[in-house]
C-alpha cells in the first residue's frame, strides 16, 4: 500500500471512530489498524527525509 492509500485509509478510520457507529469491538481493531498505519507511514517519511538529507549533501559536496 502506498503512502497516500495509508494515508486515506486513516481518514476513513478517524471519521468512522468520531462517527461512533462502531462496537467496542470494531473501534479496538479499527484502532489496531490506525496505530499500525501511523507507524508506517512515519517510517516512510524517515526514509524519505533520509534520501532528501543524502542528496542535499550530496549536491554540496558537487559545489565544493
Amino acid at each position: 500500500m502506498d503512502f497516500n492509500a495509508m494515508m486515506e485509509r486513516l481518514e476513513q478510520i478517524v471519521k468512522l471512530l468520531e462517527g461512533g457507529e462502531t462496537t467496542l469491538e470494531q473501534s479496538i481493531e479499527l484502532y489496531k489498524e490506525a496505530t499500525e498505519l501511523a507507524d508506517k507511514c512515519n517510517q516512510r517519511l524517515k526514509k524519505a527525509e533520509l534520501s532528501i538529507v543524502q542528496l542535499t549533501e550530496a549536491e554540496g559536496e558537487k559545489d565544493e
